[in-house]
């Protein structure tokens, strides 16, 4: 037991030590930020905080995400991805435990694992080298490592085009803790991405290989990405495939479309096969399915998302097969124009299988949104009125979310 003790407190002081590192690896690049070649920005950071009503006491969990890039250069481009990422932010900053707080060394034991466990550390999120005309063409060839992009999340259009917001909202960890749906699939991995707008600034495609961090080591991935973006219409499409996967290997593909004919209304739709095995029965449960229409009227909106459940998603089980949501959300205000807004949500959720409906719930959820300075404030209070239970019947949610 002395020999775990040891271990544990070493194990502490790793961690420890590995948190100097990265605190002297920030510093640095924010010296390096202040070259002219270099660009630091944050171009993620979110808190939600939920609070909810058990044994008789007001308990509060915070999620918190963040990201810091660090890029340079035009011809020889780089970027550098750092970040965290925690579901539960409430033992930020606690103190380590100490040994002589305890009768015995395995009560000590435990506490240090799970004083561990609920750490939250400064963690290296993705790297790439863009080499941009390659041989003078309008090919750019990237290297990169960890995270590269989401497909089919709507999430590139802004940042390649320039064009509006058109993703949906009802995405990310606010509507799905466990899972975080966004998007098909995501690249991640070690290998190179080959981009080029053939010539028209309203196109790009991408071609990735690599070997895939969603799987086992040894196993490699490639997709293909087309992208069309144009001021009332936008279309991503992606196919992929992975090798050594069963005999014939695995694959996935997915398609979004965005149409907006008139400031009246506009349609968004996500319909995507995340993971299929040639030769293998092909059912409903495999797909992806988001159908999303918007109708604006002068100070009022109507958004109303059909999202299908897939059974597997970014390579994994989601326990979700069967899962459909019918989502309303009535937003009052215009959120480009006005910096308050708010609403009201209704999400039916039902769970079924091959013998009918086995499950139903219903929670609505008055909202309202806040811009101030650079953040958007969320307010939420999500009311679940099927099943009933009057403990668990209300949570409500704080979201802050800076905008770069």
């Amino acid at each position: 037991m002395n020999k775990l003790v040891l271990y544990i407190s070493g194990m502490h002081k790793l961690r420890s030590t590995k948190r100097v590192l990265f605190s002297i690896l920030l510093l640095s690049l924010l010296a390096a930020a202040t070259l002219p070649a270099a660009d630091l920005s944050v171009s993620d950071l979110e808190l939600i905080t939920r609070g909810r009503w058990e044994n008789q006491r007001l308990l509060l969990s915070t999620r918190g995400r963040s990201e810091i890039s660090l890029s340079g250069g035009y011809k020889f481009g780089g970027n550098l991805q750092l970040g965290f990422e925690s579901s539960d932010l409430s033992f930020a900053g606690a103190d380590s435990p100490d040994y002589g707080d305890y009768t015995d060394a395995d009560a000590y034991s435990t506490a240090v694992l799970e004083y561990l466990d609920k750490q939250t550390n400064l963690e290296f999120r993705g790297a790439d080298i863009i080499y941009r005309g390659v041989f003078g063409s309008d090919v750019d060839l990237s290297y990169f490592i960890g995270h590269k992009q989401r497909l089919v999340s709507a999430e590139t259009f802004p940042d390649v085009f320039g064009s509006r917001p058109i993703s949906t909202k009802y995405q990310g960890y606010l509507y799905f803790p466990k899972l975080e749906y966004r998007g098909i699939h995501s690249v991640r991995g070690t290998g190179l991405e080959f981009s080029s707008d053939f010539g028209d600034e309203n196109i790009r495609g991408n071609l990735y290989l690599y070997q895939d961090s969603l799987l086992p080591e040894g196993n490699y991935s490639t997709d293909v990405q087309f992208m069309l973006s144009q001021e009332q219409l936008k279309i991503e499409l992606f196919a992929g495939a992975s090798f050594p996967q069963g005999e014939y290997g695995l694959y996935r593909g997915g398609f979004l479309f965005y149409y907006r004919p008139a400031e009246r209304g506009e349609f968004f739709a996500q319909i995507g096969l995340p993971y299929y095995r040639p030769f293998e029965q092909l059912t409903i449960d495999d797909f992806y399915f988001l159908f999303e229409p918007r109708v604006h009227f002068d100070y009022v909106s109507i958004i109303t998302t059909l999202f299908w459940h897939p059974e597997r998603y970014l390579m994994q089980e989601t326990g979700d097969a069967g899962s459909a949501d019918i989502h309303f959300n009535l937003l009052f205000g215009d959120q480009e124009k006005n910096p308050i807004t708010g609403g009201f949500e209704t999400n039916f959720n039902l769970e079924t299988s091959d013998t009918g409906i086995q499950d139903f719930s219903i929670t609505t959820s008055p909202y309202l949104s806040a811009v101030t300075s650079g953040v958007i404030w969320n307010f939420m209070v999500n009311v679940t009125l099927l099943p009933y239970s009057l403990e668990d019947m209300f949570e409500g949610i704080i979201g802050v979310k800076a905008v770069f």
